[in-house]
């Protein structure tokens, strides 16, 4: 099989759970693996009344608002690159920012992906409290290898 293990993560625990298993699939298949944090661009549609402030006031929040963001992203992606690491996989992070199921129809792409990677949409709070949001059957059918959809 040629390709990558692609995983989309956002820091759940349903997401370190598909990590763990992206992981065992990476050693068993002898593939790369790419790590993927999504960081939904919908957040910058943040107005309403609490927005009385000035433009300056708005930007300043949404400058330290992303950068948390950004933060939080790269501490998830280096401690799955230390347990990938530990296991002798070649491993490749990545931070990225847009609509999230098109970012991950990208991902898939280029390079090719021979396997694709979620957190369980299904899982409960506090698996899915990081953020990450999709429609598993829009993008199944968007998608051109198979998808794993780890554990609750």
């Amino acid at each position: 099989m040629n390709g990558q293990i692609l995983l989309v993560t956002d820091g759940s625990p349903s997401a370190d759970a598909a990590g763990k298993t992206a992981i065992e699939m990476a050693q068993s298949m002898k593939l790369p693996l790419r790590a993927v944090f999504i960081l939904d661009e919908g957040w910058r549609n943040l107005l309403g009344d609490e927005w009385i402030n000035t433009s300056s006031t708005r930007m300043r929040f949404f400058h330290w608002f992303e950068d948390g963001l950004k933060s939080h992203a790269e501490t998830v992606l280096a401690e799955f690159r230390q347990q990938v690491n530990d296991k002798g996989i070649p491993v490749e992070t990545e931070i990225k920012i847009g609509k999230t199921e098109k970012v991950i129809v990208e991902c898939t792409v280029n390079p090719e992906t021979s396997l694709l990677v979620l957190p369980n949409p299904n899982a409960v709070a506090p698996a899915a409290a990081a953020g990450l949001r999709f429609n598993l059957n829009s993008l199944s059918q968007k998608v051109k290898c198979p998808v794993f959809i780890g554990p609750r």
